[in-house]
């Protein structure tokens, strides 16, 4: 039996996720828009996600085979990219049967395939290493990989990289990425992916067949502040409620490690969110927190349940008010700075005990 008491919830705003999608599928028109769902689809629910995009979106991409079962269990029948490729060689199997699509980028991956009894005539990327140091094959190794591959699986693979400073307008290092690997598109005619969210906005020149979208779909930018980023919408807004409020003297402290003291007569806050419900623990004294149309500093520590906010300079505030964590009003980039994090992290980490609600 499910049972919910208390206030604190993500609430998703999934016609601002389709938004989200429409407006970077118009930025590469020429290109198939990839929406990148993986880790739960950063934290907003892979099943409420994917649902909401199934008409609009040809592409989902997650990281392993298991979240990709997750979603076919959910009903959810369009192509899926598995991000890392296969784990076990049976994983070969299933992507067949489920029309998955792999990504091979280790040598045993390819040996795995080769063993098959029947040939994987799924669509297979290949990733090809080219300055992030993280997964991928080298230049030198895709000629013999290519001498693996049957004729139908050449015909329709597509050689893919990963940027690793895409959202540096000011650097090299994404021209020289791209210019790697279209080196070996132009050599093997195949189709080829570079683009993550910061190579869309930022490098138009790498959106070639397709683009994988990822944190740019739930309305934040990866590239800062800025033209191109402003129309993204926050899809989520995470909120909770105001469970006490208590007077302090000059001297009292709050928290644990007594790290806030106050300098004047104050009023304080309890609200119903901690670092178990995904609540950065290191979030310092003077984070922002939107309490009724008025931005407020967190003070004192992170509890495992609970923060507290100090509200001195409010009027009319009371037990059981709605605050806003991040969403539309609090930027989750201020957040993630003030707890010297990142908004990726933040996304991903809310936790499972944090309802996931819906709006249209």
């Amino acid at each position: 039996m499910s049972y919910i008491s208390r206030l604190t919830q993500a609430v998703i705003d999934l016609d601002a996720l389709v938004k989200n999608y429409q407006y970077i599928d118009s930025l590469a028109p020429n290109s198939n828009t990839i929406a990148v769902i993986k880790a739960d689809a950063y934290g907003h629910d892979a099943n409420k996600v994917a649902h909401a995009l199934s008409a609009t979106v040809n592409t989902f991409a997650v990281g392993f085979i298991d979240e990709a079962m997750a979603l076919r269990s959910a009903g959810i029948n369009n192509t899926v990219l598995i991000l890392e490729g296969p784990f076990k060689e049976n994983d070969f199997e299933l992507a067949q049967r489920h029309n998955f699509s792999l990504m091979l980028h280790s040598d045993y991956q390819i040996a795995w395939l080769r063993s098959l009894n029947i040939e994987f005539s799924g669509d297979i990327w290949l990733k090809v290493e080219t300055g992030m140091n993280r997964l991928g094959f080298h230049l030198e190794q895709v000629d013999l990989i290519m001498t693996q591959l049957s004729n139908q699986q050449r015909s329709k693979l597509v050689l893919c990289s990963h940027f690793s400073s895409a959202e540096q307008l000011d650097s090299v290092k994404p021209i020289e990425q791209l210019a790697k690997l279209m080196s070996l598109v132009a050599k093997y005619h195949c189709q080829f992916s570079m683009a993550n969210s910061a190579g869309i906005l930022n490098w138009p020149a790498s959106h070639g067949d397709h683009t994988r979208l990822g944190l740019a779909l739930y309305g934040i930018s990866p590239i800062g502040e800025s033209p191109l980023s402003q129309p993204l919408i926050p899809v989520m807004t995470l909120q909770a409620n105001i469970i006490a409020i208590h007077t302090l003297k000059i001297g009292e402290t709050v928290g644990y490690g007594d790290t806030w003291q106050a300098k004047r007569k104050s009023t304080i806050a309890t609200i119903a969110i901690g670092y178990a419900d995904g609540y950065p623990r290191n979030a310092k004294s003077g984070t922002p927190v939107f309490v009724k149309g008025k931005v407020v500093p967190l003070v004192g520590r992170v509890s495992m349940d609970m923060i507290t906010v100090d509200i001195t300079d409010l009027a009319n505030i009371n037990i059981g008010d709605t605050v806003e964590l991040w969403g539309k009003n609090i930027s989750i980039d201020i957040v993630a700075q003030h707890s010297d994090s990142i908004n990726y992290e933040l996304l991903t980490r809310v936790s499972k005990r944090v309802p996931k609600v819906v709006t249209d």
